[in-house]
């Protein structure tokens, strides 16, 4: 008899690279692609990746707290010119005050009353803007300026402007020198009567203009609005009109930013990745392991073995007082007496997810118990351990295998709940639950602190759940698809 041997053609020919980007064409590549850029690669790579970027997961740089990402430009204060001060719309609370004053230190005045600066706010078109007490050198040169006391040191950031938005009795200065001081701004004191102790401007502070002219002071206001610059504080601060830095721009170190105790996001992204991997991964094993051995016994003993009844009763029991009882609270518990750590939360893990094995893996045992071959093994003398190794579990383990692959999003999300809630994965380990609860306070001001390792779980267990559907797909044969 003539075998005859495949056709099939070397994997570098036409024929067979065509072959070969058909069956990859059926993968689920962008979810397999995911999982091993959030999971597997940063659990193989992260202390790789920390020797090379000199970041520490668990130990920050205080003076680097809360940077944002990297694309993020610095806030900061600047002057704003073109500011009509006499159309600015004052707002206090939810109600603008029409009838309301500015006079030229900025102090706002209300049906004869004057109102503290902390609760007002400005409106230039819209648009936010604050109004601070400045003394006001036009044509002056910060490089002019010559201190006549000791004094002169307290004075924060002198603003070089060209472009406006300084005021004084109704007129906007375009360019020069302008002091501001925020200094008790709720008592409506001009800053420089407290900074200088009253004495005239001439007494305490000399400006020079280009041509090396003193420049004679006048007290008016600024206008400030915030706006985004690039560059370093120092660099900022020296620009033309900005006045103060509110928050610091990305820095090319740190990509995703850092927290509030100056460590490295993306660093601790990738360490939370095998955190997270290996406990899911674990604490699915075990829960496998236990789920699949009782439920087989559960579903082959009645009938078969001496007080087989009993044995499924009791375990079925068992599996509908655990799907019964709150996950969480279960966790709860159990993390209270032992105490948050690595293995407690696999031991929880394993303990809410075994009575899934057992349920599934006793279904299809019963399904298949009675069949003809496994009537067959047991008349040719098998004994019942064989029955269940060699021909049971073979059946029962492509579905074992789907529930396993769609339960690592779930182990995932529930050691993060854990964590987040303080009974997983103890501080300063990272972990993306422990990331997100670190940034819940800071979340309206500090977005990234939160926002990234929120992201990379949504993105993890999609990707899970995703590529799980593939492997229920490919190892059932009602949803194979044929090749």
């Amino acid at each position: 008899m003539a075998v005859v041997m495949p056709n099939t053609k070397a994997w570098y020919t036409r024929q067979g690279m065509a072959h070969y980007i058909k069956e990859a064409r059926r993968l689920p590549l962008v979810s397999i692609f995911l999982v091993m850029f959030l999971l597997v690669g940063p659990a193989i790579l992260a202390d790789a990746w920390s020797n090379w970027r000199g970041h520490d997961p668990e130990i920050g740089i205080l003076e680097d707290r809360l940077i944002p990402p990297v694309w993020t430009k610095a806030e900061v204060e600047a002057l704003k010119g073109g500011v009509d001060l006499g159309s600015v719309e004052i707002v206090k609370g939810d109600v603008v005050l029409s009838d309301a004053t500015i006079d030229n230190f900025g102090q706002v005045t209300y049906d004869g009353e004057k109102i503290p600066r902390p609760q007002i706010v400005f409106r230039d078109l819209g648009e936010k803007v604050k109004l601070i007490p400045a003394a006001i050198y036009p044509d002056g040169l910060e490089s002019g300026i010559t201190p006549v006391n000791k004094l002169t040191d307290k004075i924060d950031n002198p603003v070089q402007f060209s472009a406006g938005g300084a005021y004084s009795e109704g007129v906007e200065y375009q360019k020069g020198l302008a002091l501001v001081d925020e200094v008790d701004l709720a008592s409506g004191v001009p800053m420089f009567k407290t900074l200088f102790f009253s004495k005239p401007f001439e007494q305490a502070l000399e400006v020079r203009d280009g041509s090396g002219n003193v420049v004679t002071p006048v007290m008016g206001v600024v206008a400030l609005s915030t706006v985004s610059r690039e560059g370093t504080k120092a660099e900022i601060l020296a620009g033309d009109g900005n006045y103060k830095q509110l928050q610091r721009g990305g820095d090319s170190k740190y990509w995703l930013g850092t927290d509030k105790l100056g460590r490295d996001l993306f660093n601790r992204i990738i360490h939370g990745a095998r955190v997270s991997l290996m406990v899911s991964i674990v604490a699915i094993v075990f829960a496998g392991l236990i789920g699949t051995a009782l439920g087989l016994v559960s579903g082959y003993a009645p009938g078969v073995l001496p007080f087989g009844g009993l044995m499924d009763a009791l375990i079925m029991r068992a599996v509908d007082i655990m799907l019964a009882i709150p996950s969480i609270l279960l966790a709860l518990v159990f993390v209270a007496i032992r105490g948050p750590g690595f293995w407690t939360v696999v031991t929880v893990i394993a303990l809410v997810f075994w009575a899934y094995y057992a349920r599934q893996a006793r279904g299809e045992v019963l399904s298949i118990k009675n069949r003809d071959f496994i009537q067959r093994a047991r008349v040719s003398g098998a004994s019942n351990f064989r029955i269940l190794y060699k021909h049971v579990f073979p059946n029962v383990l492509n579905t074992l295998l789907v529930v396993a692959t769609l339960q690592l999003g779930t182990a995932i999300i529930f050691e993060a709940s854990l964590s987040f809630l303080g009974a997983g994965i103890p501080r300063p380990t990272p972990a993306w639950g422990v990331m997100v609860a670190d940034g819940r306070d800071i979340l309206v001001a500090n977005w990234w602190v939160s926002f990234f390792p929120g992201l990379a779980i949504l993105v993890a267990v999609l990707s899970l759940n995703l590529l799980g559907d593939w492997v229920r797909d490919k190892l059932d044969p009602r949803t194979r698809q044929l090749t």
